[in-house]
């Protein structure tokens, strides 16, 4: 049986959220830990965009505000209003089975194992590997592009996910929302219409009551039945945090970083 890690972490800032992720996927590629499940919280809202986003799709002023942090991501995708949600990340090297090289393979070994643990917890989730066509029109919003491995409930998103790879390994982290604040998000993007996000929903509008720890707990018991492993509890090592910490100061929370496209 093969052996990963789960770190369940209390809330954090954005810049140390992003650092850690990056960390521990560092040190997984090294092979100096074994592949990770990271489930994690926000300490207050925050927007995190895409690699390659424009920072020109961000309200700064409404942001600056409501003292909202801005982060860039090391992945690539739209922007995210993490709030009242349970933020997982992946890492694992490419040799390591069940994953490999292929993308596609990666994305459907951890939604699927994520598409279980909802349903573990009696939510009736959904996903599709169809490939889909975007309609030409762009939203720098996430949770509105059209993404492989979608999970839906009642055909409403309520996951999005991003990932970024290297030679021998890659990160793949996603939003699993509890709630959502169309409006907010909205605001932070300078978008007109939040009826515009009439196909995205939350899981507290179809499991009432759920907790973060029992989405966590559910979320564990998917990976560990979809992919025949037993999740062992740990925390992140010395090296991890001695990395994040330093991630953090010179990269996640510098304007060099998250305003330089």
């Amino acid at each position: 049986m093969q052996f990963i890690r789960i770190i369940i972490h209390e809330a954090n800032d954005a810049f140390f959220n992003m650092a850690v992720d990056e960390a521990i996927s560092e040190a997984v590629r090294q092979e100096l830990s074994p592949p990770t499940l990271r489930l994690y919280k926000w300490n207050r809202p925050s927007l995190s965009i895409g690699h390659f986003q424009k920072i020109s799709e961000v309200n700064i002023d409404y942001c600056d505000r409501m003292d909202y942090p801005v982060v860039r991501r090391l992945t690539g995708g739209r922007a995210v209003l993490h709030d009242i949600e349970l933020t997982y990340s992946f890492s694992a090297r490419t040799d390591s089975q069940p994953f490999s090289t292929n993308l596609h393979e990666n994305y459907s070994v951890i939604c699927n194992a994520i598409l279980l643990g909802l349903n573990t917890c009696g939510i009736k989730a959904d996903i599709s590997f169809k490939r889909k066509m975007n309609s030409g029109q762009r939203n720098p919003a996430c949770f509105k592009a059209v993404s492989y491995g979608e999970i839906t409930i009642d055909g409403k998103k309520v996951i999005g996910s991003a990932q970024k790879r290297y030679s021998k390994g890659f990160m793949q982290h996603g939003s699993i929302l509890l709630d959502f604040d169309a409006e907010k998000l909205c605001n932070a993007l300078a978008l007109g219409d939040k009826n515009a996000f009439g196909d995205i929903s939350s899981i507290s509008e179809h499991a009432e009551g759920i907790s973060f720890d029992n989405l966590s707990l559910s979320i564990k018991k998917g990976f560990e039945d979809s992919l025949g492993i037993k999740l062992i509890s740990d925390n992140p090592t010395k090296f991890e945090i001695s990395l994040a910490k330093e991630l953090k100061q010179v990269k996640y929370s510098t304007k060099d970083w998250n305003f330089s496209r």
